[in-house]
Formats: structure tokens, sequence, C-alpha cells
């Protein structure tokens, strides 16, 4: 365990916290779709009016010597399409139901960034009729824009037609052959070749609209970009999600499963115990009640690690199960046909020897003062059908002190319950609560530390560090209230009494 706190990943984070990790990728899915319906997407449309280029010669009166001077042409007629001209075409075509102000003030037009065409954006009372003011008022646009060419044309041919008439009644019927005749021809002609020019640019030109990107509400639906919407809120969701959740995971220093535990530790995971109901949780605590089969496989893998010997087991605080677990491995043990002693070394709360109804009975502390013998201090607990184990209590609470806990007598009597029991399990309490029992550990052939889920990984941390200053070798961890409980429960059966 040398990184207690070893970094999360991103993947583990999320599933951890995977229903808040949940609910912060659907809120941001909401908002990403909400958002555009908010900032009024919902109700605008889109059009496009892509421009041709005037003829460079001008013969239209439009001047285009350059890149720059097209890109000036295409902000002018940006322009022109919020004119009055336009919107007044725009308001008959929509019927008159509003002024030109009001479609001014939900019309914009501009250049786009090609500077090859006017994007026209509309932001009316609602998406239907969006669609119909755009398209109106391109129609208008494209109406006005041929009556401007047809105008230009016409002046323009009005002007050349009078040189011509000019140019005819001066030559008064002259031979071409005499100079006057033949320079009034080559005049004329060149008329000629102006008026076919313009005529035909002008029908090329006409409104000098290539084409139209016209409006439509299945073009413009709130609902268009719902896959980008819908991927932009997921990315956004799924980033959040994921620092949120790397953030507490980091700070979260508990035990939330198994593979939380195995991360921390070099140890063996032995088992993960169940969480029951308060009721099933006390039957665990009579002996006459089977194992469940979590401690059984707790039991079969502290044989195949220890063999035999004796094991303490406790956990880094109060409430982790440890004499339950104690007991459950005992009777999994006894019932397998080892000869299982059970040292009850809480000489404090002695809640085993309460458990058994052995509170007041010679036990521990009788034999680390010599009042009391190992053979004297073992009590038999029947579990039925001729099979037992035995239990040596806390003691009756007579005076004791630390030295005596520590003392050559009490190791000799552990040498000697490890040569008389296949497995010796000792209900140690928290180090914390009770310091003069360490000199157990040492003694021991391994600990089995129990860790509830939900546990402080600092706790255990500091426990570990305690078994090794001690001397102690940690076996395996057992995981308490790991889970549900699974159905068929063995039925509560009632205590056995303890027989000297």
């Amino acid at each position: 365990m040398d990184d207690a706190y070893p970094a999360p990943t991103i993947f583990g984070a999320l599933w951890r916290y995977r229903w808040i990790s949940l609910a912060i990728v659907a809120a941001a899915v909401l908002i990403s779709l909400l958002v555009p319906l908010v900032a009024g997407d919902g109700r605008s449309a889109q059009a496009r009016i892509v421009l041709k280029a005037p003829d460079q010669t001008g013969v239209l009166g439009i001047e285009m010597a350059s890149e720059s001077s097209f890109l000036r042409y295409v902000k002018q007629r940006a322009l022109f399409v919020t004119s009055d001209e336009v919107l007044d075409g725009a308001r008959a075509r929509l019927g008159g139901e509003e002024t030109v102000l009001q479609l001014r003030a939900a019309i914009t037009a501009d250049a786009s960034s090609s500077g090859e065409s006017i994007e026209i954006n509309v932001d009316g009372p609602g998406l239907e009729r969006s669609v119909l003011i755009a398209n109106a008022v391109i129609a208008a646009y494209q109406e006005r824009s041929r009556a401007e060419v047809v105008a230009a044309t016409d002046k323009a041919l009005e002007t050349l037609n009078a040189q011509r008439a000019a140019i005819v009644s001066e030559a008064g019927g002259r031979p071409q052959s005499s100079p006057v005749g033949s320079a009034a021809g080559s005049t004329l002609s060149d008329l000629d070749k102006q008026i076919t020019r313009i005529r035909v640019v002008a029908s090329q030109f006409a409104d000098g609209v290539s084409f139209v990107d016209v409006a439509s509400p299945a073009g413009t639906s709130p609902w268009r970009g719902i896959l980008r919407d819908l991927a932009v809120g997921t990315a956004v969701g799924l980033m959040l999600a994921s620092a949120l959740a790397w953030f507490r995971a980091d700070r979260d220093h508990r035990v939330r499963d198994a593979d939380d535990l195995t991360r921390v530790v070099d140890e063996p995971v032995l088992g993960e115990i169940e969480t029951l109901p308060a009721q099933a949780m006390l039957a665990l605590r009579k002996p006459g009640v089977p194992p469940l089969r979590s401690y059984q496989l707790v039991a079969s893998g502290l044989r195949s690690t220890v063999g035999r010997g004796v094991v303490l087991v406790t956990g880094p605080s109060g409430g982790e199960g440890a004499t339950t677990t104690t007991m459950q491995i005992a009777s999994a043990a006894a019932r397998d046909g080892l000869q299982v002693l059970v040292v009850d070394a809480a000489i404090r709360s002695r809640d085993l020897s309460q458990m058994l109804g052995l509170a007041d009975w010679p036990g521990l502390t009788s034999i680390a003062t010599g009042d009391a013998s190992l053979a004297q201090s073992a009590h038999p607990v029947h579990l039925g059908n001729g099979v037992g184990f035995s239990v040596v209590p806390a003691g009756h609470g007579q005076p004791y002190s630390r030295e005596q806990l520590r003392s050559g007598l009490l190791q000799q009597v552990i040498a000697e319950m490890r040569s008389r029991y296949d497995l010796v399990l000792v209900d140690l309490p928290t180090l914390i609560s009770q310091p003069e029992t360490t000199s157990l550990i040492s003694a021991s052939d391994g600990v089995v530390v129990t860790v509830r889920r939900d546990g402080d990984l600092g706790s255990l941390r500091r426990l570990r560090e305690q078994l090794q200053l001690f001397g102690g070798t940690i076996t395996g961890y057992v995981l308490t209230f790991a889970g549900a409980a699974p159905a068929g429960r063995a039925a509560e059966s009632p205590a056995p009494q303890p027989s000297r």
C-alpha cells in the first residue's frame, strides 16, 4: 500500500458517480437543444441571393474594375434589400400585414464572408411567417433589380438611338463613297454594335441574380441541427461530468467496492459479505445458524492462505463486522471438521462474550493473570449434529495489568492454543481502543482485516501501519456490507446454550 490514495481513472470515476454523471450529460444535452429556441433560431428564417458579376465594360452603368469593386457592389446590393422600394414590394406580396418599418426591423441583409452573395435573415413572429417574409423579400428584390436593369438599358439605348438619328440626319443621304458618308457609316456601325452589346448584356444580366437559396420550413426547422446540438451537448456534458466525477473521486477516500480495496492493498480480498436486514444480521451472531456462503468462501480462502495457526480478526474502526466475521468463519471451519478455538480479546467491551452468554466466565484475563488455565477457560459451543467449537471469553473483569497481557505466560498459552487447535480465531478490537492487546499481533500467524463498504481509506492505512509496526502479517481482507442480500437467507434459529 505504497500509495494510499491512488489517482482515480476517468472511466472509474464516471462509473462510481454514474447517476449524477448521467444527469449532468442529460442537462447539457437539454440546454444545447433549448438554447437555439430561446435565442430565436426557432422563429428565424435564412435565405441567400447569389449575385452575377456585372459586365466589366460597364455598359449597364456598373463599374467593375477589380475584386474589391465587386465586393463593394455586393454590399450596396445588400443595402438595397432593405430599401423602401424592395420592402414595399415585399409588403404587397405579403398582403400588407406588416408595415415597412416592421419589415425593416425583422430583416437583416449582409454580404457573405466570401463576398459573392447576400445573406438574408428574418426574425419574424413565427417560423412560417419568417419564411414567407424572406421569400417575399427575395422576389421583390429580383423584381426591383430587373426593373433597374430595364430602366438602365432603356436609358442607354435611348441615348445611342438619339446619337444614331443625329448622325443619319447630318449625313443627309450622302453616298457612302464620300468622306462624310464613309465617316457616318463607320460611326453608325459602332453605334449599332453598342446597341446590340447592351441588349445582349441586359438579357444575360436580367435581375443580376445567379441563383437563390430560398427559405423553407424544412430547411429552417428548430430541430434542423438536432444531431449537431445533441453531439455538442453530449460532448460538453461528458467533459463536465468527467471533470466533476474525477474531482470527487480523487477526494473521496472511501472503499466503495472490492475493486477499490484491491487497488490500494497488496493482499487478497478473501470475500465480499452482502448487506442483510437487521433481523438477519442478528441471526448471524447465533452459532446455530449456518454460515453464509460468502463467509464459507472466506473460511476456505483463509485455510488455503494460512493453513492452520492463530489468526486475528480486526478492523480499522468499530462497526466493521469483525465479531460477526469471527463467529461466521469459526462456524464454517468447524462444520468443515476443523478443531476451532475462538478467543474474545475485546476485554473491555466483551461483545463476543456477551453474545454467547460468557461475559462473567473465566477467560483471557484469567489466563493472563494466572488464575485459570487454557483448559479451564475454554468453553464449548455446540452447533448441532455433534459439531462445535470452543470459546475463550474475555474474562469476568478481574483486575489485570498491561504487563500481564504481554507476559511470557500468555505467550505460552498462545503456543498451546496453536498446538491443540487447527484454527484459533482471535476477535481483536481496534488497536486505538485497546492498545494493551497489541502483544497478540506478533504472536499471530496472520491477520484478517474487515473493511466496511464506504469505510475510510485513511483509517485502513493507519491500521496497516500499526500492524506492521507490531510485527503482524495481513492475510487478507473481508469487505462487509458490500451490497444487497440475496434472496433465500436461512431462517433464524435459536441460539444454543454454551456448556462448561
